[in-house]
C-alpha cells in the first residue's frame, strides 16, 4: 500500500509546474547568471598566467637587465617576452596582445616601462623595473664607497629569505565567489518549504478537498501522509542533484569534488526545508496563501544572511551573532560545503549535518504533536 501512494504521490508532485519552475529552472538560470557575473573576474584576476609583454632594446641597452627578463620568463615563468621595434611595440600594446613594453636604452631614462592599464598584472611589471633599479643603485653606491664588499653583496642578493609562511589548509583554491553559488544551493533546499506546505494543505481536511476524500478513505491517514512526505522529499531532492549537477559540469563551478558527502548534506538540507514548510502549514490559522508567503519570506531572509545578496553578510554575522548562524539553516548548508571544500577535516562538517538534522526532528516533532489528536466534527 504504501508504494503505491508513494508512486501516486510522485505522479502528482511531478506535474506541478510552478514547483518544477521554482526548484529546477530558477536555480539553473540564477547560477548561469552568477557565473557570467564572476567567471570573467575569475579568469582575470585569480588564475595567473604568464604576462605577455614587448620588449625594445636600443643603443646602449643594459645587458644585465635583459638578462633579468630572460631568467623571469624562462625560469619563474612570470613574464612573456615579445621582442619588437618601437612602433611595433606600440601597435602590440594597444591591440591588447602585451599588456606593457620594456624599453632598454635608445632614451632617457635607459630602462622605461609603458602600459596602458592599472591592473595586477601592469603593478607586476613595475615591480619588476622598481626592484632592478633600485638594486643597482645599491651595487653603485657599494661600488664607489667600498668596492671589496661587492662580491659579498652580490652573494647575499642571492639569498631568498621568506618571512611569511605560506600554509595551505587543503591545497584547494578559497573563492570568496563561491559563497554566492552555496547559498543558491542552500535556497534550492530550503525552496522545498513550498512542497511541504503542499503536504500539509493536502493533509488537512479543512484546507482542501482532497484531503477530505482522503478522511474518508480505507488508508490511513498517517501513511498518506508518509507517502507524501517522502515523495517530496525525493523530488526535490533529484532537483537538487540536477542543479549542483549543472553547476559542476556544464557551468564548470568548483563547488567541490567530494560528492557522497555533498549530496548527504544537500539531503539534509532538503529534508529541513520540507519539514519546515510542513510544519508552517499545520500550525496557525493562517490562510494558505499567507502560510506561503511566510515560507518564502522565511526563506529569502535565511538565504540573505546566508551571503546570497552579500557575500561579506554570512561572516558579519559570524562576528557579531555566530548564536544566528548556527540556527539558520541557509548558513549551516553553506558552512557544510565551505568545509567540505577549504578543511582536510569534517568536524565542522559533522556539526552542521547534526545541526540540520536537529532542526529537522525539532520541527518534525513538533507537526507531529499539533496534528496527532486533529479530529474534525465535520467535513
Amino acid at each position: 500500500m504504501f508504494f503505491r501512494l508513494y508512486r501516486y504521490s510522485l505522479l502528482r508532485i511531478s506535474r506541478r509546474k510552478l514547483n518544477i519552475f521554482w526548484s529546477l529552472l530558477f536555480p539553473i538560470i540564477l547560477g548561469t547568471l552568477f557565473q557570467l557575473s564572476f567567471g570573467g573576474f575569475l579568469d582575470q584576476e585569480v588564475s595567473f598566467h604568464q604576462i605577455p609583454v614587448a620588449y625594445v632594446e636600443g643603443e646602449g641597452a643594459d645587458a644585465a637587465f635583459q638578462a633579468v627578463l630572460e631568467e623571469l620568463e624562462k625560469g619563474s615563468q612570470m613574464i612573456k617576452l615579445q621582442p619588437a621595434g618601437e612602433e611595433e611595440a606600440k601597435k602590440l600594446l594597444q591591440d591588447g596582445t602585451v599588456e606593457g613594453i620594456y624599453s632598454n636604452g635608445g632614451g632617457t631614462p635607459k630602462l622605461r616601462l609603458t602600459v596602458s592599464g592599472q591592473g595586477i598584472n601592469e603593478s607586476i611589471l613595475s615591480t619588476v623595473i622598481g626592484q632592478y633599479r633600485c638594486i643597482s643603485h645599491v651595487f653603485t653606491q657599494i661600488g664607489q664607497e667600498r668596492p671589496q664588499k661587492i662580491q659579498a653583496a652580490a652573494e647575499d642578493i642571492k639569498k631568498e629569505r621568506q618571512y611569511i609562511k605560506e600554509w595551505d589548509i587543503s591545497g584547494k583554491p578559497i573563492l570568496n565567489t563561491m559563497d554566492y553559488f552555496y547559498s543558491l544551493l542552500a535556497m534550492n533546499c530550503l525552496m522545498a518549504a513550498t512542497a511541504g506546505l503542499m503536504c500539509a494543505v493536502e493533509f488537512k481536511a479543512d484546507l482542501s478537498s482532497l484531503a477530505a476524500r482522503r478522511v474518508v478513505s480505507s488508508a490511513g491517514r498517517f501513511l498518506v501522509l508518509l507517502a507524501d512526505l517522502a515523495a517530496v522529499v525525493t523530488m526535490q531532492f533529484l532537483y537538487l542533484v540536477f542543479s549542483a549537477g549543472y553547476l559542476l559540469f556544464a557551468l564548470e563551478v568548483p563547488i567541490g569534488n567530494q560528492w557522497g558527502l555533498m549530496l548527504l548534506a544537500l539531503f539534509g538540507g532538503c529534508v529541513l526545508g520540507v519539514t519546515l514548510g510542513f510544519f508552517i502549514g499545520v500550525a496557525g490559522k493562517l490562510s494558505e496563501n499567507a502560510k506561503e508567503g511566510l515560507c518564502v519570506g522565511i526563506m529569502m531572509v535565511s538565504s540573505f544572511f546566508s551571503g546570497l545578496m552579500v557575500a561579506e553578510m554570512r561572516w558579519l554575522v559570524e562576528e557579531y551573532a555566530p548564536w544566528f548562524a548556527r540556527i539558520n539553516p541557509a548558513s549551516l548548508i553553506v558552512r557544510a560545503f565551505y568545509s567540505l571544500n577549504v578543511y582536510d577535516t569534517y568536524g565542522q562538517y559533522a556539526q552542521c549535518l547534526g545541526s540540520l538534522m536537529a532542526l529537522s526532528l525539532l520541527l518534525g516533532a513538533g507537526s507531529f504533536v499539533i496534528i496527532r489528536r486533529e479530529r474534525y466534527a465535520s467535513i
